[in-house]
């Protein structure tokens, strides 16, 4: 965590074993757009890559740890830093794409002492604001007395946007590396990753943390078990071979989710639910269900199950241990389970039967009214769609079993042998990935049709197990595959899912995909081409 991010100078220690003869000819293009546009040669490139979630879905912004992997799609961003001379005058970042046509250039200036930095406005869908987002993290942590230098800027990036394979923390992390190395500021990999989680959230999605720690902290053959409470750390886990070596294999849906577009009625609405359910459970947990108590400011069910544990005075022991010996720690959340069918009821609860059930627990005092919850509840989330109401019991059931089904995940990946339900130890891990994508449908409603086809159709093909990864609402699968069945599989779900929805196969290969745990975050220097 506290280790910094590798500079390399060859392509070869990136991309694992050996980098394919479309990846050095990306790195190619991307050189000579930079030379023809600035006349120049980069003075680095910053490198961060896209991700596939394991298990562990929507649950990071609720405290509990995760079990990602980072792949060899990436956003790579070449430099080239020139002092700003004249403290009088603005800095100027000239921000321009390989792919000019799509993502027009841009110019901004970073103004002397100015103690916003740089405007980035919300509202407005634009690609730019991803890097304004790392550009303004990262000077905010740095607080530079002297002028930043001006940026000649290009970006490449094959993360496929609004697939679910996190591209804009990607092209955030990557910023964050490329600001930092531009100012020689040391990148110490923790450091980074917190500025990256909370700059993004200046884009408008509340994000939970996960994309941007697997993207700068990934590690090689590994997944990461990513813990976010007490403190942010990590720990790598290896998914065992067994008897039957395996794959992870990618397949688009071809249904674009941009969470930062549909946030307010998608992924904000989900952080609110959670964060409002995780109080009133929190009530219950300390005995005021029946009486009116002091509002504790509980807003994760992570706390909740502190709190739990704090009043039943049970000790469960560091995160780090958790990967490996939850037995603890699965059953408390078993119990909380159980209390969650007995607290919440099914239905879908309006804004006013919120406010009536925070009041029960906690008095009118604080909540009068729902713009009351809003300023608690809603803090530092820039909109909801409230129409539909708000599913509190689903969404509680969901993440207690995520957090549940990802530390038996890496139980049975610890000990190399079926825990749970016999059998072998990738279809045990298969299994669990069913269980996640099960919940994600019927509990989190965070699937859709598309996705629903896609999963079952891997299932047929010969996936152990198959689960949507990302936000959802659309993006991508990933499924644990038999290496053996990989290419039979790829083709089975070619023909029984591309060729049925689409009538141009030419990118196929961007579409469904084999990979294996990647590299993180680097800074490419020296690089001979």
């Amino acid at each position: 965590m506290s280790q910094p991010i590798p500079s390399v100078s060859t392509l070869d220690k990136v991309y694992l074993p050996t980098p394919s003869d479309a990846t050095v000819a990306r790195h190619q293009e991307l050189h000579a757009a930079f030379v023809n546009r600035f006349g120049t040669e980069p003075d680095f490139v910053a490198r961060s890559p896209g991700r596939v979630n394991i298990i562990g879905e929507h649950i990071d912004y609720c405290g509990f740890s995760v079990l990602p992997m980072a792949v060899d799609r990436d956003v790579l961003i070449a430099v080239t830093a020139t002092p700003n001379t004249d403290p009088s005058q603005p800095s100027t970042i000239t921000l321009t794409n390989v792919n000019g046509e799509k993502y027009k250039e841009e110019s901004f200036i970073h103004k002397p002492n100015d103690p916003n930095i740089i405007e980035i406005d919300a509202s407005v869908h634009a690609w730019s604001n991803y890097f304004k987002c790392g550009y303004k993290g990262i000077h905010e942590d740095l607080k530079l007395t002297t002028p930043a230098p001006h940026l000649n800027v290009m970006i490449s990036g094959n993360v496929p946007a609004g697939a679910g394979l996190s591209s804009s923390s990607a092209f955030v992390c990557a910023t964050a590396v490329a600001v930092g190395r531009s100012v020689n500021a040391p990148l110490i990999k923790q450091s980074l990753t917190e500025t990256a989680i909370r700059s993004e959230r200046y884009s408008g999605v509340q994000t939970g943390g996960m994309d941007q720690s697997i993207s700068i902290m990934a590690s090689p053959s590994s997944a990461l078990l990513i813990h976010f409470h007490p403190t942010l750390s990590a720990v790598p886990v290896l998914i065992p071979p067994s008897t039957r070596p395996y794959k992870f294999v990618v397949a688009n849906s071809l249904v674009t989710a941009d969470k930062h577009v549909t946030a307010a009625k998608n992924y904000n609405l989900r952080v609110v639910e959670t964060r409002v359910a995780a109080s009133i459970l929190g009530a219950w947990v300390s005995g005021f269900h029946e009486g009116k108590g002091e509002f504790p400011g509980l807003q994760t069910l992570r706390g909740v199950i502190d709190l739990y544990l704090e009043k039943q005075k049970i000790e469960l022991g560091s995160a780090a241990e958790l990967g490996t010996s939850g037995a603890a720690y699965i059953e408390t959340i078993k119990k909380l389970e159980a209390m969650t069918e007995v607290v919440f009821d099914e239905k879908s609860y309006s804004c006013d039967d919120v406010v009536v059930t925070l009041q029960k627990h906690f008095g009118s005092t604080q909540f009068q009214s729902w713009a009351d919850v809003e300023k608690v509840f809603c803090k530092g989330i820039s909109g909801v769609y409230l129409d539909d109401g708000l599913q509190l019991k689903k969404r509680v059931r969901h993440v207690f079993s995520e957090a549940r089904r990802v530390i038996e995940f890496t139980e049975v990946c610890a000990l190399n042998k079926p825990v749970y339900n016999g059998g072998d130890v990738l279809t045990e891990l298969g299994n669990l990935m069913n269980a996640s994508q099960a919940s994600c449908a019927k509990d989190l409603n965070c699937s859709c049709p598309e996705l629903d086809e896609l999963t079952s159709l891997c299932l047929e093909s010969g996936a152990v197990g198959s689960r949507l990864t990302g936000a959802g609402w659309g993006g991508c699968t990933v499924s644990l595959v038999p290496e053996e069945l990989v290419d039979s599989f790829i083709k089975k779900v070619t023909d029984g899912y591309y060729a049925k929805h689409q009538s141009d196969l030419t990118n196929i290969g961007d579409w469904i995909f084999a990979t294996t745990p990647g590299v993180g975050a680097v800074v490419l220097e020296g690089l001979k081409l």
